[in-house]
């Protein structure tokens, strides 16, 4: 007997999970079915709201959202003549116009493919190149990075562009006053608010489509490709369908209802993080919607503050986040002055630090620690609420999938036994966009391979120990060393360069570089170099100069002997 087939988990798990197996009841074909389900229910609810840092906030019901995606659908089918299978590049921050792009291109048949809006234009290009989208809907915020790509890459000025505006969608009095703000911070910062090349504006998309004929629904079994990074210092696309996302979450919500923490059309969630990640992508949006929830979207939860009309203006309930943001929330003393009163906190990304997680516990309630990769759709394995939580430990998979820790030769361990964290289910992507060779090494009969060194106790819990990978995680997003050493080996004078993951009080980890220079850099000069070339939570903090740096016998730099120096790092 292993524990993949003991499923030790179990012994915890309530009669209801036990009584009532995954996979009885029928579930979706297509993730558009979650939006029709909502608007038959919940037409007149609340389903987006966004909230700015200066109070001003608007709400989108799910009628509102549907009869948008709908125009916009007709708009990218008829005037764009869009596909089925074709790809569309979707880089937003949290806005009313996300759900509206992401239903409305699932609806014709189209894959989005997420993209960071704070990417640099390196970053940019290779996503796009890589997807071969035929279109782009970008915040006007970001256009700037887009014109860089233009002026590297001409070929993709055929790219279809749509640009959006956070003054969309408010009133008129209220929009034409966040409009001037936008253009006056626009031209202080010198970034353009309006593209060289020929574009459309989200709003009059929406205007032009209610006025075309209907779409014609279309479908693909691609929902996403959903970038990660990769070991060779290249992003990988994650290919993720459907029905990955419709069982996970069919997967997630199950779970949460046996153990009481419903989400439901009586929840209203708080998406501080980014939905073009995907822990907000699939908790926050999707499972969401398809409970006919309501979802608060804050774009920019930096600094912290600007996180407080949204509890002062709605009744939270819900909260997703990493470290960092629950860290940034207990020190806020108008948020631990009043805590909410939520029914549900789950942290992912990132290890929840013991100090953050006994800290909110005493303030606001019991937080739950999950775990998961893009390559899971978001999640695998979830601590349930428990009484006492054990600390440390990302808890159960759900029911409907299973995970093993296996040895370097691919044996199966027993109870306590540190080794590779192995994910089997349908919530499982099975490759990556052209990179066969790598999905050949991470998807192997079924089984996800994590990379990530954890081991299951006796009573089912299982904990993450180390990273196989030599990732690191700043605030919960994934920097990959190569990527960041291949951009430092870019300068002239640098000879060699190395990058590991250091603690950090602000974000958990911090990337650190060790470098070897033919002559010596001034710190500015480098730090210039790497936010040319990377978005900013990649730019390595800290920056440590040697001679040489250790190297095996056939030349590879030794990552694990970094790790052990106990010099002081010089800051960046």
């Amino acid at each position: 007997m292993t524990l993949s087939s003991e499923r030790p988990w179990q012994q915890h798990f309530p009669k209801q999970l036990i009584e009532q197996p995954f996979g009885k009841q029928p579930l979706a074909q297509h993730l558009t079915e979650l939006l029709q389900h909502a608007v038959t229910h919940y037409a007149k609810q609340p389903a987006f709201s966004i909230v700015l840092a200066n109070g001003f906030s608007q709400t989108l019901n799910y009628q509102q959202i549907e009869h948008s995606a709908n125009h916009l659908a007709n708009f990218l089918q008829h005037t764009w003549q869009l596909q089925a299978g074709d790809v569309i590049g979707i880089q937003l921050p949290n806005s009313l116009h996300y759900p509206i792009a992401v239903l409305a291109c699932w609806k014709i048949g189209v894959i989005i493919s997420n993209i960071n809006p704070l990417y640099t234009a390196r970053e940019l290009e290779y996503q796009l190149s890589d997807t071969q989208a035929k279109a782009l809907i970008v915040s006007d915020l970001f256009l700037d990075t887009f014109e860089k790509v233009i002026k590297q890459q001409p070929q993709l000025a055929q790219l279809k562009l749509l640009t959006a505006s956070l003054s969309d969608f408010f009133p008129a009095p209220i929009q034409q006053q966040l409009a001037q703000h936008l253009r006056e911070q626009a031209k202080q910062q010198q970034r353009c608010s309006t593209p060289s090349l020929p574009f459309e504006r989200f709003e009059a998309a929406l205007a032009q489509g209610a006025a075309l004929a209907p779409y014609r629904p279309q479908q693909h079994a691609t929902a996403v490709y959903q970038y990660t990074g990769g070991t060779t210092g290249r992003s990988k696309g994650a290919i993720i369908s459907h029905q990955n996302l419709i069982h996970l979450i069919a997967m997630m919500t199950h779970y949460l209802e046996a153990y009481k923490r419903p989400i439901d059309h009586q929840q209203c969630i708080l998406t501080a993080i980014p939905l073009y990640h995907i822990f907000a992508f699939t908790v926050n949006f999707l499972s969401f919607m398809q409970a006919g929830g309501h979802n608060v979207l804050i774009p920019s939860p930096r600094p912290m503050h600007n996180l407080k009309p949204a509890f002062e203006q709605f009744n939270i309930t819900w909260l997703t986040g990493v470290d960092t943001l629950y860290a940034g929330l207990l020190a806020e003393e108008w948020f631990v002055n009043h805590p909410p009163q939520l029914n549900c906190a789950i942290a992912g990304g990132t290890a929840l630090r013991p100090s953050t997680a006994e800290r909110w516990t005493q303030i606001v309630g019991p937080i739950l620690e999950g775990y998961g990769m893009t390559e899971t759709s978001c999640a695998a394995l979830l601590h349930p609420p428990l009484d006492p939580i054990r600390r440390g430990s990302i808890g159960f998979p759900f029911q409907g999938s299973n995970i093993k820790i296996i040895d370097d030769q691919g044996q199966e361990l027993g109870i306590n036994q540190a080794g590779e964290l192995c994910v089997q289910g349908p919530h499982i992507v099975t490759a990556y966009l052209n990179r066969d060779a790598e999905s050949q090494e991470t998807f192997i009969d079924g089984w996800l391979h994590t990379g990530d060194i954890a081991k299951i106790d006796a009573e089912g819990f299982c904990y993450i120990l180390d990273r196989k990978k030599d990732m690191v995680l700043v605030s919960g997003f994934n920097v990959y060393p190569n990527e960041v050493e291949a951009v430092l080996m870019l300068h002239p004078h640098i000879r060699e360069a190395a990058v590991i993951a250091v603690d950090d009080p602000q974000t958990g980890e911090a990337v650190k570089a060790f470098i070897a220079t033919e002559q010596s850099i001034a710190p500015e000069e480098l730090m210039a170099h790497c936010r040319h070339h990377l978005t900013a939570y990649k730019v390595p903090k800290y920056i440590e100069v040697l001679a040489e740096l250790p190297k095996s016998t056939v030349g590879k730099i030794l990552r694990a002997e970094l790790r052990q120096r106990k010099q002081h790092a010089k800051s960046a």
